[in-house]
């Protein structure tokens, strides 16, 4: 058996594993901070969620409050500037925007791992300011700007009448905010259909806008 070529080939594996452990340390935690709460999640409990060391979280993260804003900065900010850019390019008419956006949206925080962590910001808001502020910052005032933008372009082209679109932006993202938390607190159940609610929700915002 050559050696050499035996090292060779497992090399790149060794890399890949390495480079994932981050992504797998993030989805350990936020699991346990979502099950657990913050406060009771300890960083050894985290390690064996991800199948590491306790050690091996501290080469990627310094803290557990380094790991709950890596958590935001991974894994939410992200999405946030894709919905941002999408925004920017979309053609269509601002009310096709918004219902895409409402649906998008409305089950990526009530089926995913970014409910899981605005529903762990909102809970854990009074005992970690700094977590909260930065979150505000990167999060609910970048994705309010960008509604408000798509509003205010509705209201230029004749689509919408005259509003505050700041205004406007909070009431169309806080009941898809809510839908989210609900999912993520109660889980799925007989007494909310998220789909059925996101859609109500959406046509009725957009009728209410409607010239």
């Amino acid at each position: 058996m050559d050696l050499k070529l035996v090292e060779t080939s497992s090399e790149p594996k060794t890399i890949k594993r390495n480079n994932e452990r981050p992504k797998q340390i993030l989805s350990a935690a936020v699991e346990l901070f979502r099950d657990r709460g913050f406060e009771a999640t300890r960083l050894e409990d985290v390690a064996d969620k991800a199948g590491v060391s306790k050690a091996t979280i501290y080469l990627y993260f310094e803290s557990k409050e380094d790991l709950f804003f890596a958590l935001i900065r991974e894994k939410v900010v992200p999405m946030l500037e894709q919905t941002i850019a999408q925004a920017e390019a979309f053609e269509g008419p601002a009310s096709e925007f918004l219902r895409l956006k409402a649906q998008s949206v409305g089950r990526l925080f009530a089926h995913s791992e970014q409910g899981a962590i605005l529903k762990l910001v909102i809970s854990e808001a009074r005992r970690f300011p700094d977590l909260t502020d930065y979150y505000r910052t990167e999060v609910p005032e970048r994705g309010l700007e960008n509604i408000a933008k798509m509003v205010r372009r509705g209201i230029d082209e004749g689509e919408f009448r005259e509003c505050d679109e700041r205004a406007a932006a909070t009431a169309f993202m806080f009941p898809l905010l809510m839908n989210g938390i609900w999912m993520n607190s109660v889980g799925p159940d007989e007494i909310v259909d998220p789909d059925a609610a996101i859609n109500f929700h959406c046509e009725n915002f957009i009728r209410g806008l409607s010239i």
